[in-house]
């Protein structure tokens, strides 16, 4: 399957969850260092949905992936937990002094081990408004790493990302 599609078909399979807690989780462990050549990248989908992954480019490395579409309330998230169980989770995620942890379906990775999580953040939460300012974001898990933009071009892709969510 080509590499492009396999995003696509990651992020296809989300269903759209919700509910969050604001509830700041304790630090358990400091978070690793991402996998060298990690960066954010924005593209539009044939469904008109925006989306926003962090990955190793022309792999199927992937960190986390952002969805949206035009003026929506909540932003899609699909990402993989190194531990767990299936069925009703939780995600955390941390920028800046920001932090939440929302609400997530866990599911036996296919692809990746661990578990696929998919769940969804409202729009107007303090970590994703943090996310679109600084360009730094974490997943706080087991053997996360800073999901953090370092570069010109993905901070601005981040930029046209929620300015296509909010339409």
């Amino acid at each position: 399957m080509k590499r492009k599609g396999l995003w696509l078909l990651l992020v296809a399979s989300a269903a759209v969850l919700g509910a969050c807690s604001t509830t700041a989780p304790p630090l358990a462990m400091k978070p690793a260092a991402a996998p060298d050549g990690m960066k954010w990248n924005a593209f539009t989908t044939p469904y008109n949905e925006k989306r926003l992954a962090y990955g190793l480019p022309d792999s199927d490395v992937v960190g986390v992936i952002f969805s949206c579409r035009r003026k929506t309330s909540a932003v899609g998230f699909h990402t993989t937990l190194s531990s767990g169980k299936a069925g009703p989770g939780t995600v955390r995620f941390r920028s800046g002094k920001a932090q939440g942890r929302f609400a997530a379906q866990l599911t036996p990775s296919e692809i990746a081990g661990g578990l696929d999580a998919v769940g969804q953040i409202p729009l107007a939460d303090a970590v994703l408004a943090a996310f679109e300012k600084t360009g730094l974001i974490s997943q706080v898990e087991d053997k996360a790493y800073p999901q953090d933009a370092r570069t010109a071009a993905e901070r601005a892709d981040i930029k046209r990302f929620f300015g296509f969510s909010r339409g």
